[in-house]
């Protein structure tokens, strides 16, 4: 035979060849080469019905362009015929380089023939190539002129019988050339095929292009193929973008199954739109993202380095650039992203309010729609949304609202079984695809259907038909597994296939893996790695296998359709081509293999986080998980929980302490499960308090859960757990559990060291004291705090406790209790104080603090014209920080302020929007005062019975809570408005004996002079 023997392989020769000695005999040296023969289609006929000379010179320019094709890739004609011609590729390159040249060579001239074919007029000139790998013995002082000697070897012999049985316009490889090319270009796998003259039959590939040009869907012929039965979807999809092209955008929703060709529609959705939009945007959900934030955002996003504290993500500055790619240059857009990405070098605070981050981010989505559709009509696609992330989400659910504004095709997919309430506001169109019935089926399986196995066709067409249940990716499944079986007599598809198709795809997939040896191994690990896998994260998973072992196993996959490569800057990474072929070969792992997998990756990316800079700290948590290493799974869960966190992404947030919680509850180790849950009641509360409310019974059950684990843990950690003690004080049901709680955690701490939990121990007391009408205990505890008050420490502080400084809060706290007690020049400079250190370390939240006690200090003095000013610029920092409460505030004094000054009815009207605003907000700490200013506009409107029911609300409601620093002015107020309904004088005189009592009982010399002077005012005269 003409071939060398199959345990004589190139890649041995070529080893051979290097070492002395291994010239043979007869003076001659063994060397790799790689030939191409290639041969006009039909060039016989051609010239019967072409004049001859013009036939001529067709096959002139032919084969000028032919060989310029050739030589342009370092190729030497070895021999030219009319219509075709074989040619050596040079035996000093390497044999890589070689067979790569002479694929794109090959590649050359196919399109040199059709473009010569066009010129000429000939657009059916068609020709074939052929190119083939073997050891040839080249003989000793004739390798300048090897090419024009008689080579021994087979390549030359089997690049003219695959030239000879490729298809028109196509490039037929031998299994030797894929192997050496493989890393380069991108293969289509023909089958074994008998060649004359060879006794084995050989595997053959045919070469469709360089990788980095050939599209993923083509290249694993997903777009090869007729696209059947979506007419009907392509159609409504058409009538909805004339609309868009009218300005008037649309919501698409389209929904089936795995593999039934979502996608596919999607691919044809982009084709056509494409002549008329400017634009289009795609993201890509990904299996387990729902917990990672924003993540089909971040895959478009180039990957970061570690940062400073190790952490991965991506920079503010290449955010602005994916921004600015898309003509998205806003700052304040970019800024939002930033945030919510966790971008390195974000500019926006991290203790922003999450309401007011999500409005941010929900009027940065507006303005980057608008951005996106300056020059016209956009596609915007978001693929597999049953995997988005709660952020991601929102975000979307906004965008479907809005869409009707812009000129936008808004297309999402998913799987039937998701629920999209959240899409339901924008009334998207629906569009369910269902199998191919029966003749659907048959058109797909004859478009997929491997050449080289037709006549096997008839015999496998009903059962290929019944398991494959008429979706398409199970049909593309079948087919492959049919093209790359060797022996007919191995297929037993109508047989052994279970009758359920799902169950049928499994056994396809695997059958297939079975037939390409060691690369089985490398899908497996592949799949455990998730969305994306490299080749170090592959050794790592698989330390038994070499570098080059897993390289070709991964080129393999490509080529047989299971995995594709990702294009990512400075290396090579590949996925999976569809998610259910990743899913099925997961499943199919045994729990022990995959858990021994889990747990090589979980320890080489722990240790070198820029191995898998893809894999977030969440992820990284759920492959600890998986590996069975639960200790080392909750501190990870807690991070990434924090990291959530950070960015006000607070259900994700709480998806991750949540579940750090129920892994604490599988450790027995008490010792080991306790700091861990504690660890994660820390991160946690602020989330449930933030999402649920402050008060709401969640987050008073998670602090007092805390509190209890905390008792039990050793002295010298209490310290460690103090931010669940403060919100376990925060969150208590009135003023006198908090200063039951606020004293316990005192007397607990008591003898901790630490600065920082000594003054947030003091400011618990204050704050509840002052309420409590125990103003020398409020000043002691400010006094006392403010001495241990670390401006460094307090910038993590405000965050943890309160969300704002201690010591804008002390000395607010202080100036209105100093001015309760009738030192009027104190609080004054106390206030002056507080707004000097709030301007100069600007926190917004301190901030909104600081502007509520200026308005409460206006209130108390009755300084209606200060009122308003500060009213006036809360509104406005109100509007610039999107801060609801703040808002509610402004009105509520400016409208107290206005009924004073010019309109009591106006004036009164405002203050009730913003007390309905804030309780709609459930801002009413200050309850009782607000119903006691309410009372008393009422009293002046002159309708008094309705304002004497509003103070005696006020008055019970300050009784059942604690709330008592206010409880004098309400009784004033009550006995003002009993005298002018003309109650009897008792009644006058028992309130107002009331307020006297109690101011003078806390101190409030204030509040005491105001009520001995409505006794003058009334003529009520009380004894001692």
């Amino acid at each position: 035979m003409l071939r060398e023997s199959r345990t004589n392989t190139p890649r041995r020769a070529a080893e051979r060849g290097k070492r002395p000695g291994g010239s043979s005999v007869r003076g001659g040296e063994r060397r790799i080469v790689t030939a191409l023969c290639y041969d006009l289609v039909g060039s016989t006929d051609l010239m019967h019905v072409m004049d001859i000379e013009d036939y001529q010179e067709l096959m002139s320019a032919f084969q000028l362009a032919s060989k310029q094709a050739i030589a342009s890739h370092s190729g030497v004609m070895q021999h030219e015929a009319g219509d075709g011609g074989v040619a050596l590729f040079p035996i000093e390159l390497e044999a890589k380089d070689a067979a790569s040249l002479a694929i794109r060579a090959g590649l050359g001239i196919v399109e040199a023939c059709k473009r010569v074919g066009r010129e000429a007029g000939q657009d059916d000139l068609q020709v074939r190539v052929g190119i083939a790998t073997s050891v040839a013995l080249v003989l000793e002082g004739s390798r300048e002129g090897w090419t024009r000697e008689p080579v021994t070897g087979a390549a030359l012999a089997m690049a003219a019988r695959l030239q000879a049985i490729t298809a028109p316009n196509s490039v037929l490889v031998s299994e030797e050339t894929r192997h050496l090319a493989g890393r380069s270009y991108a293969f289509v796998f023909q089958g074994s095929k008998e060649l004359k003259g060879f006794a084995a039959p050989e595997k053959v590939w045919r070469a469709l292009g360089h990788k980095v040009g050939v599209d993923r869907f083509y290249a694993f012929g997903r777009m090869g193929g007729p696209l059947i039965n979506r007419e009907n979807e392509l159609n409504t999809i058409g009538k909805l973008w004339d609309g868009v092209l009218a300005g008037q955008g649309s919501v698409v929703l389209i929904q089936g199954d795995a593999g039934i060709g979502k996608s596919r529609l999607l691919r044809e959705i982009r084709r056509r739109t494409r002549a008329k939009r400017s634009k289009l945007l795609f993201f890509q959900c990904l299996p387990g993202g729902f917990r990672s934030t924003l993540h089909p955002l971040l895959n478009n996003l180039p990957e970061a380095v570690p940062g400073s504290a190790g952490q991965m993500g991506p920079t503010a500055a290449a955010v602005a650039a994916l921004f600015e790619r898309n003509g998205i240059r806003d700052a304040e857009v970019v800024d939002v992203f930033s945030y919510l990405l966790g971008a390195q070098g974000s500019r926006l605070q991290s203790n922003e309010d999450p309401k007011a981050i999500r409005e941010k981010a929900h009027r940065a989505l507006l303005r980057a729609l608008e951005a996106v559709c300056r020059r016209g009509p956009a596609v915007v696609a978001v693929e597999d949304v049953h995997w988005i992330d709660p952020t991601s989400g929102d975000l979307l659910g906004e965008a479907a609202r809005i869409i009707a504004k812009f000129p936008v095709l808004l297309v999402t997919t998913s799987r039937p079984s998701y629920a999209s309430e959240w899409l339901d506001a924008a009334n998207p169109t629906r569009l369910a695809l269902r199998p191919l019935d029966s003749d659907e089926t048959r058109l797909a399986i004859k478009a997929k259907w491997p050449e080289h196995r037709l006549a096997l066709l008839p015999d496998l067409f009903d059962a290929t038909e019944r398991i494959s249940g008429g979706v398409p990716l199970f049909i593309e499944e079948i087919c492959q597994w049919v093209s790359q079986n060797v022996e007919p007599d191995t297929m037993r598809l109508s047989e052994s296939a279970n009758p359920s198709h799902v169950s049928a795809f499994e056994s396809i997939l695997e059958s297939r893996l079975q037939q390409l040896g060691t690369a089985r191994e490398v899908a497996r690990a592949a799949a455990v790695a998730g969305t994306q896998v490299t080749l170090p994260l592959l050794r790592a998973l698989l330390p038994d296998f070499g570098k080059s072992a897993l390289a070709n196993a991964a080129d393999t996959l490509c080529e047989t359709g299971f995995l594709t490569r990702i294009r990512v800057p400075g290396r090579t990474a590949y996925g999976f081509r569809h998610t259910l072929i990743q899913e099925t070969i997961y499943n199919a792992v045994l729990r022990k293999q995959r858990q021994v997998l889990h747990r090589r990756l979980f320890t080489a990316v722990n240790q070198n986080r820029g191995m898998a800079p893809w894999i977030d700290t969440g992820a990284l948590a759920e492959h600890a998980e998986r590996a069975g290493l639960v200790e080392d799974a909750v501190p990870l869960f807690i991070a990434a929980g924090k990291e959530s966190s950070s960015r006000s992404a607070m259900i994700e947030a709480r998806q991750f302490l949540e579940h750090a919680l129920d892994l604490c509850g599988q450790m027995s180790e008490i010792d080991t499960a306790e700091p861990l849950k504690l660890s994660a009641f820390t991160a946690l509360g602020p989330v449930v308090a933030g999402l649920v409310g402050l008060n709401s019974p969640p987050a008073r059950r998670l602090y007092e859960e805390g509190v209890e684990i905390a008792r039990r843990r050793p002295l010298s950690e209490q310290s460690k757990w103090f931010p669940i003690y403060w919100g376990w004080w925060f969150t208590g049901s009135d003023f006198r559990v908090m200063h039951d709680r606020a004293l316990e955690v005192r007397s607990m701490l008591s003898k901790a060291n630490e600065p920082e939990i000594q003054l947030q121990v003091n400011h618990c007391i204050w704050a509840i004291d002052f309420n409590l009408g125990r103003h020398r205990e409020t000043q002691d505890a400010i006094k006392a705090g403010l001495a241990l008050y670390d401006e460094k420490r307090a910038k993590d502080s405000r965050t943890e406790f309160g969300g704002h400084d201690a010591k804008v809060c002390g000395l607010g706290q202080l100036a209105l209790s100093l001015w309760l007690t009738g030192r009027t020049k104190a609080s004054d400079a106390a206030l002056s104080r507080m707004i000097a250190f709030t301007d100069r370390i600007a926190h917004a939240h301190s901030k909104a603090h600081s502007l509520d006690t200026e308005a409460v200090s206006a209130f108390y003095r009755d300084d209606f014209e200060r009122l308003a000013e500060v009213s006036a610029r809360m509104a406005d920092f109100a509007k610039r920080h999107k801060m609801q409460s703040l808002s509610g505030l402004s009105l509520l004094f400016s409208g107290w302020a206005e009924a004073h000054r010019t309109s009591l009815a106006s004036g009164h009207a405002r203050f009730q929007n913003g007390l309905s605003l804030l309780r709609e907000l459930g801002a009413v700490a200050d309850l009782p005062i607000y119903l006691c200013m309410h009372a008393t506009l009422l009293g002046l409107a002159g309708k008094i019975e309705p304002a004497i029911e509003v103070v005696n609300e006020a008055i019970g409601r300050g009784e059942e809570t604690g709330h008592a620093y206010w409880l004098a002015e309400l009784h004033r107020c009550r006995a003002i408005l009993r005298a002018r309904a003309g109650e009897r004088k008792d009644a006058v005189a028992a309130d107002l004996r009331c307020a006297v009592e109690i101011a003078e009982s806390q101190g409030a010399t204030a509040l005491a002079r105001r009520a001995r002077h409505s006794m003058r005012e009334l003529g009520i005269v009380i004894g001692r």
